[in-house]
């Protein structure tokens, strides 16, 4: 067993750069950031079939687009590679110009996120705002509250920014949870946001107003929208539908909404008035 161990220990060893060589730097994003997925394929490991396939897609910096599709038809998989958290198996995913899995943790400084699930930490309000930028100042942290309808909220706090929070985070609402995940993306002031299922568990009246907000304060930035409904959608530059890991509908809401009788029925489907489709 010794001797397996110390055989595993040289090959790590022998795996080490040698002196002086190291892996090129990554190449830093350049304006404009364009999001450029080039026939882009993707099987998590054990799995029996790609989740995407020969998928292309192209968005421009400043366009809005809604990515939709059932369960398991690999929008978030999408989302996850124009994250940089996975690399394509076959095809290229780009920030302008550079593969986004190379960028590592460098890529919160061009790509902001806002899950469906916010997680608080267990330090004061503050600190859970500044995750992705630590030299952010009070007056920053202010407004981007105010920015994201906070502001008369955490002043009303005991301690106000200094206010510890759960780690939970029962003290909020999921839409406030939300919304300082938003305040975080504004203190970060990346060129794009990816949101992925944002309204997931909110009532309608609270989705209506979370999206107003988050497309109001992300004005003028990259938002990629991944979502499981239409919601929100007619605020979008562009909806994509993905089923079995191809873009299988693709074009503005409004256009869709004339020469689709498909994006129809998912449009009637999704209002619970889907008789005929």
């Amino acid at each position: 067993v010794e001797a397996g161990a110390y055989r595993d220990s040289i090959a790590r060893l022998n795996d080490l750069p040698t002196p002086g060589e190291v892996d090129p730097p990554a190449r830093v994003p350049q304006a404009p950031f364009d999001v450029r997925v080039e026939h882009a394929a993707y099987r998590y490991p054990g799995a029996a079939r790609d989740v995407l396939r020969d998928l292309s897609l192209t968005v421009p910096q400043g366009q809005r687009v809604a990515v939709l599709g059932r369960s398991g038809a690999g929008k978030s998989t999408l989302a996850s590679l124009v994250r940089g958290d996975i690399r394509p198996d076959a095809g290229g995913v780009t920030l302008g110009g550079s593969p986004t899995a190379d960028l590592g943790d460098e890529a919160a400084k061009w790509i902001g996120v806002i899950q469906q699930r916010t997680y608080l930490f267990n330090m004061t309000l503050r600190d859970n705002l500044r995750i992705g930028r630590e030299d952010a100042t009070d007056d920053e942290v202010w407004d981007a509250l105010g920015r994201v309808g906070l502001r008369s909220m955490a002043e009303r706090l005991p301690n106000g920014l200094d206010t510890l929070v759960d780690e939970a985070g029962l003290r909020f609402s999921g839409g406030e949870r939300h919304r300082i995940a938003l305040a975080r993306v504004l203190l970060q002031d990346v060129p794009v946001v990816i949101l992925d299922e944002p309204t997931v568990g909110l009532d309608p009246i609270t989705e209506r107003a979370l999206l107003d907000d988050l497309f109001e304060a992300l004005a003028g930035k990259t938002v990629i929208m991944i979502t499981h409904h239409l919601a929100g959608v007619d605020a979008m530059d562009r909806v994509v539908f993905v089923e079995d890991g191809r873009i299988a509908l693709d074009g503005a809401p409004d256009e869709l909404a004339r020469t689709s009788e498909r994006y129809r029925c998912l449009l009637a489907f999704d209002r619970g008035q889907a008789a005929g489709c």
